[in-house]
């Protein structure tokens, strides 16, 4: 079971928000723009116990609207879970279901879970129909007019609720084909349990940013660590037969506890002590029996274990620095997740109950982590997310947290304002289209190595797009010299000019303010006699990119700046010594030493146009 849509309704500082969730989500935006109050709306849909306070609703609801809900479409069911949840089954699979906080007039605040069903437009198969064919003479009276109520008045017997649930049931199972469904919210609690029971939804881990971590790695408790140290464990010990082995033997042991031999010498301590007690109530005419329960191997496990980390001092884990204690519960976090499913297992060999799935949330996974710490442990993040019943969910300021290879994972979150509250955009189209999509990838995945930052491009507040490393080392370095550089703007090489029409889709479907800088590269007329046919075709698709990307320019995010005939030359810088020191170098030497004033007057509106922010 995964998450695959989630909507959100006045929670926190969320008025109203709806999200397709990949298998790993990663929400990037400003602080307080409502990035961590989406994970903590999802733990409030998936944690049982999760009760918001008065806090929780959002301030700008309308007046007399006293409800919030986290509405979840689950995909990917297994057998076991479809079987669980066969009421709520949709055409395509999926499941809907809504956990929903009211304000009562008490003050007090209500939970419920509430699932969609699919429901016959036919008012005498829906749900609410008891109350009209309650009595044999209801249902003479509507047979009248409804023939197909016959055969449950022809039956005899009295109509009770169960009856008639089961005569629709089985008619719509035979008539499903010529029936006409809509969906709606069902009235009754979800499984028709007021609460719903532990395991039928997925299990959700939240690691927070902000919090005393030497609080959050405790073994016993309801602590992340505690949780997640118990989850293994009662996998090791359905796994291990030495875990099985020791629990046998205890249960003998007790067992030999509880014994009460015939014979008054083989009577144990235990049963010697229920005489005394029993000898002692006599007065009361009662009898005592005590007896032994076998302990569960994790309980002990929770009681009896302390993590002791050995940095060259073995101290208990909370006793060492945040970064240690944070990097202990991601090392949990990723050896758990590998013991849960080792490599190669088949889904056939792991029986499930509804539901073993298991999410995890974090926020801003980047903290007290290094460079390169940050890296393998999104590699860590991304290959747990690709478990069939898992699924991975961060908030992050680190572009080492940011592919743009994968760019559906990634949610812009913003807050234009309080009233608006928390906004989402998304792209969940796929940007690789036409008929040389393959080369396109290729090409698209390969430009990473030239620029590994690329992900940046979602924390900016505007992207300036350029072909080559030449533009994107010298940009930022005129704009400094001219005094309009501003950090909160991204130069983003793309590799080639090819490749700017890609990027630009990508601006275009997260809608992220843009400049793109290219050349014209025209074609000389005449056309140079030493030029074959190969090279002709080439030029030719180089300058109809002029087109595609004026084209694809949204006009209300983006703006382009094309460079006749190219930078090189409209900026004076010397192709000898572009040869000779490499385009980038040659152009910071170029202008390392000239005056503001002596710039070219185009390249200095260009600059000045790229790095210009909308208010």
């Amino acid at each position: 079971m995964k998450l695959c849509q989630l909507t959100i309704h006045h929670f926190r500082s969320i008025r109203e928000l709806t999200l397709e969730v990949p298998n790993m989500l990663v929400l990037v935006g400003p602080n307080n723009s409502g990035k961590s109050n989406i994970l903590r709306a999802i733990e409030f849909g998936l944690s049982t116990s999760a009760k918001p306070d008065h806090d929780d609703f959002f301030s700008c609801r309308p007046e007399g609207d006293r409800e919030l809900w986290v509405e979840m479409t689950f995909d990917c069911l297994t057998e076991h879970e479809r079987t669980t949840f066969q009421k709520y089954l949709r055409p395509d699979g999926t499941i809907r279901i809504r956990k929903t906080a009211r304000l009562q007039t008490d003050a007090s605040i209500e939970i419920c879970y509430n699932g969609y069903v699919q429901e016959p437009e036919q008012w005498w198969l829906k749900s609410s129909a008891f109350e009209h064919l309650s009595s044999r003479e209801q249902l003479e009276a509507q047979s009248r007019d409804i023939p197909e109520l016959r055969p449950l008045l022809e039956a005899g017997g009295r109509i009770t609720r169960q009856r008639l649930e089961q005569f629709q049931q089985e008619y719509i199972e035979q008539h499903r084909a010529e029936l006409r469904f809509h969906e709606v919210l069902e009235p009754g609690p979800l499984l028709g349990q007021r609460n719903v029971g532990g395991g039928v939804l997925p299990e959700f881990f939240l690691i927070p940013a902000v919090r005393d971590l030497s609080d959050e790695i405790k073994v016993k408790g309801t602590a992340v660590f505690g949780r997640l140290l118990q989850r293994a464990v009662k996998e090791m010990a359905e796994r291990d037969q030495r875990f099985v082995e020791v629990g046998n033997r205890l249960r003998e042991l007790v067992n030999e506890l509880n014994a009460r031999p015939e014979e008054a010498e083989m009577a144990s301590e235990l049963a010697r002590l229920e005489e005394s007690l029993a000898s002692e109530l006599e007065p009361w005419g009662v009898r005592v029996s005590i007896e032994v329960t076998p302990p569960e191997l994790d309980k002990i496990f929770e009681l009896g274990t302390r993590v002791q980390l050995d940095d060259g001092l073995k101290t208990p884990a909370e006793r060492k620095g945040h970064g240690l204690q944070r990097a202990l519960l991601f090392a949990l976090v990723r050896a758990w997740a590998k013991a849960l499913r080792p490599r190669g297992e088949s889904e056939a060999t792991v029986p499930r109950r509804s539901s073993e799935s298991v999410f995890f949330a974090i926020e801003e996974p980047e903290l007290f982590l290094h460079p390169h710490a940050q890296r393998q442990f999104m590699a860590s993040l991304a290959e747990i997310a690709e478990d069939p019943s898992h699924q991975v969910f961060i908030c992050t300021h680190s572009t080492h947290f940011v592919d743009l290879k994968h760019y559906r994972r990634i949610a812009i979150v913003t807050k234009p304002d309080p009233t608006q509250g928390t906004q989402i955009r998304q792209c969940t189209e796929d940007l690789f289209t036409g008929e040389d999509v393959q080369d396109r990838k290729r090409r698209f995945h390969m430009a990473y190595w030239i620029n590994p930052d690329r992900g940046e491009l979602f924390f900016a507040k505007k992207v300036i797009l350029v072909e080559g490393e030449t533009e994107k080392a010298v940009l930022p370095f005129l704009a400094e010299k001219l005094g309009c550089f501003n950090p909160n703007v991204s130069v983003i090489d793309c590799g080639s000019k090819h490749n700017l029409p890609l990027y630009i889709k990508i601006l275009n479907a997260f809608q992220i303010p843009y400049c793109v800088v290219h050349d014209e590269d025209p074609i000389p007329d005449p056309i140079p006699s030493d030029w074959n046919e190969e090279k002709r075709a080439t030029k030719q698709r180089t300058f109809e990119l002029n087109r595609i990307i004026s084209e694809l320019r949204d006009a209300s995010l983006g703006h382009v700046e094309m460079i006749s005939p190219d930078f090189e030359t409209a900026a004076g810088i010397s192709k000898s010594q572009a040869e000779k020191k490499g385009k980038a170098l040659a152009a910071l030497d170029h202008f390392e030493s000239m005056d503001a004033a002596a710039i070219p007057p185009r390249i200095v509106e260009m600059i000045q146009n790229a790095y210009r922010v909308r208010d």
